[in-house]
């Protein structure tokens, strides 16, 4: 792991399961590196959960707080486990990159 750009404060993310309450949960990215880098947060299940800000740059040794809000359920479905997942994609950026700069470039590469 010595090689990423961004590490993910907690590395996993819980959150209470609450019928028709949205549940909330915070994320923090810390650049650990004396480079820009930008980043955009994925999820398998985008209908599901918001995340604020989605994609952004953090600057050299700084940090980044991610917001994770989980739709509310209506229902608890029978035998549920939560097998969604989230995905952190980051690159280096050059100095002084905003987000509008970025990200569509992260969003094209496959």
């Amino acid at each position: 792991m010595s090689n990423t750009l961004l590490r993910v404060c907690p590395s996993d993310l819980k959150m209470p399961f609450e019928v028709k309450k949205h549940s909330s949960a915070c994320l923090e990215l810390v650049n650990r590196t004396d480079r820009w880098v930008a980043f955009k947060v994925k999820t398998t299940n985008p209908r599901k959960y918001s995340v604020r800000p989605a994609s952004g740059v953090v600057q050299p040794r700084g940090s980044c707080g991610i917001t994770i809000t989980m739709q509310a359920p209506k229902e608890v479905p029978p035998d549920y486990q939560c097998k969604d997942k989230f995905l952190v994609q980051s690159v280096a950026a050059a100095e002084g990159t905003t987000h509008k700069g970025i990200v569509p470039g992260m969003q094209s590469a496959r």
